[in-house]
């Protein structure tokens, strides 16, 4: 019998996480996001009257740009708070807790759909692809984003080489990869394993633009999970050092930091 005390799994870890971030994530992550929006819809060909599922819909921004296209919109994500805090800033759209490896429609539900920088967050990302495929009408198209690893990344890159250079290896809840699907090869392959064909995939070159150096470590602080967890394991001291390298590295990289990402996109025949 597993102990009351027992350390939460990879999906509860994250699930807790974001619950706690809610009401943060639009003041730094969500300001980047932000700039996928418009390519999803554009990949998935939303229209006016179409019905549209967003997967991990965080705060709602995806969902919102959607239902300004005229599409009937439902938006789900696993975090009770990030729900609740897409209806306050959305009223009008449909937005519930839901899990993204066990939708809860019936096959064939929607036109489109799209997961906007979750899958890397996902225990079975996998599975969240079968599950997408499963609940699109034929010919209706998905597509989701992830970030590019370092060194592409400047923030992962900078925030991989403090840590590196100050931590101290901790072990973290088994999970996939995180970079697994910035492999444009592998995005693909594993998009057709769940059936979906004609995957397209293209980056996207985002940035953020910043105030200053310490907006990174805040980023850090509110708007990760993994790097989040690997600090919350480090000594007090290391943590210290660490702050201080990803702020002093920041200072090196200006205003403008590149934060690309790709976009998979695919189509259920």
């Amino acid at each position: 019998m597993e102990s009351a005390n027992a350390a939460p799994d990879f999906k509860e870890a994250e699930r807790i996480g974001w619950s706690e971030k809610a009401g943060v994530y639009d003041d730094f992550a969500g300001r980047i996001t932000a700039g996928a929006a418009a390519p999803l819809l554009e990949a998935v060909g939303l229209g006016e009257d179409m019905a549209f599922l967003d997967i991990c819909c965080g705060t709602g921004t995806l969902a919102a740009a959607a239902a300004r296209r005229g599409a009937d919109v439902t938006a789900i994500d696993f975090a009770a708070p990030m729900v609740e805090e897409a209806r306050r800033r959305h009223p009008g759209i449909s937005f519930a807790v839901g899990d993204a490896e066990a939708l809860d429609f019936p096959a064939g539900s929607f036109d489109a759909a799209a997961c906007a920088f979750g899958i890397l967050h996902l225990a079975d990302p996998d599975r969240a692809f079968r599950e997408a495929h499963r609940v699109l009408r034929s010919g209706g198209r998905y597509a989701f984003t992830v970030w590019l690893g370092p060194p592409a990344h400047q923030f992962f890159h900078l925030v991989n080489e403090a840590i590196a250079a100050h931590g101290a290896p901790v072990e973290l809840p088994p999970a996939p990869p995180m970079f697994r699907f910035a492999d444009p090869d592998e995005a693909r392959r594993s998009m057709e394993a769940a059936g979906f064909r004609h995957v397209e995939v293209t980056e996207l070159p985002l940035v953020w633009t910043i105030s200053g150096p310490r907006d990174v470590l805040a980023y850090v602080e509110k708007c990760t999970m993994r790097v989040a967890m690997v600090l919350d394991r480090q000594t007090p001291q290391a943590r210290a050092r660490i702050h201080e390298a990803i702020v002093e590295g920041a200072a090196a990289l200006g205003t403008e930091l590149a934060w690309p990402a790709l976009m998979t996109v695919g189509t259920r025949q």
